[in-house]
């Protein structure tokens, strides 16, 4: 099967829509699809970005436009001075982690309809990536900060969604403990022994495998002190929040790549 055509799962997943939808797109004629010798549905790569070009907005506008600029310069000077003119303008950093995410998705959804190439969106996000770094770099935390381990789990590489979260965590009150990329699984009990980490934050795409996904929630849901999963991280002040409040939404933190 060529390679320029996906299932139609995965033409799902990068238009963002369920499964069924694909079907009935295919069915309607919207979408022009192949079937394989077993009777599977094929789509073409090319049909997916046509679809994806003609709905999206000719122009950008607000922050999401001045992130996008920012970004695609692909200098982290650059944008560690964007995060922090942001931070300042919008006063939380789960506020500027809202507005760099819809730029991410902005570069993703242009990559996917054929408008940006792969060394662009790599630049971006490594910029991205170094640049939330080096501000996490000089944040500083109280001697009894509780601690935070941010991690992914085996053979996943997107840490991105990681480095934003960790600004929204010191800002919280909470002390990051760096892990990143490629935990194994078996090594959850020594890191929690060795480091005693009151949250874990665990982030895995949609490219992970499901079975691997589970086998990393069932460990973590062992008697432990508070741990979460992927993007589900309500990020509190260690002290607790005022009734009917919240530091950050878990969808506001975290980057699904």
């Amino acid at each position: 099967m060529s390679e320029l055509m996906v299932s139609a799962g995965e033409a799902a997943r990068r238009l963002g829509v369920a499964p069924a939808t694909i079907q009935r797109w295919v069915n309607s004629g919207v979408l022009h699809a192949e079937r394989t010798p077993g009777g599977h549905r094929r789509i073409y790569v090319t049909e997916l970005r046509r679809l994806i070009a003609a709905n999206r907005p000719a122009t950008l506008s607000g922050p999401v436009a001045d992130w996008y600029d920012v970004l695609m310069t692909g200098d982290p000077i650059k944008v560690k001075t964007a995060l922090i003119a942001s931070r300042l303008e919008t006063g939380r950093w789960a506020d500027t982690a809202d507005e760099v995410a819809a730029a991410i998705a902005e570069i993703g959804r242009r990559w996917e309809a054929g408008a940006c190439q792969i060394f662009e969106e790599h630049a971006a996000t490594e910029a991205l990536r170094r640049a939330a770094a080096a501000c996490a770099a000089d944040m500083r935390y109280a001697g009894d900060a509780p601690t935070a381990a941010l991690f992914t789990i085996e053979n996943e590489r997107h840490t991105l969604g990681l480095a934003l979260a960790e600004l929204v965590l010191a800002e919280a009150g909470w002390r990051p403990i760096w892990i990143g990329e490629g935990l194994p699984a078996d090594e959850l009990a020594p890191l929690f022994a060795k480091f005693a980490p009151r949250l874990a934050l665990v982030s895995a795409s949609a490219a992970s495998r499901p079975t691997a996904v589970a086998c990393y929630q069932a460990r973590l849901m062992k008697p432990r002190p508070t741990r979460a999963f992927g993007s589900s991280l309500p990020v509190a002040p260690p002290g607790g929040t005022k009734p009917g409040r919240r530091e950050s939404s878990p969808s506001r933190t975290c980057l699904r790549l």
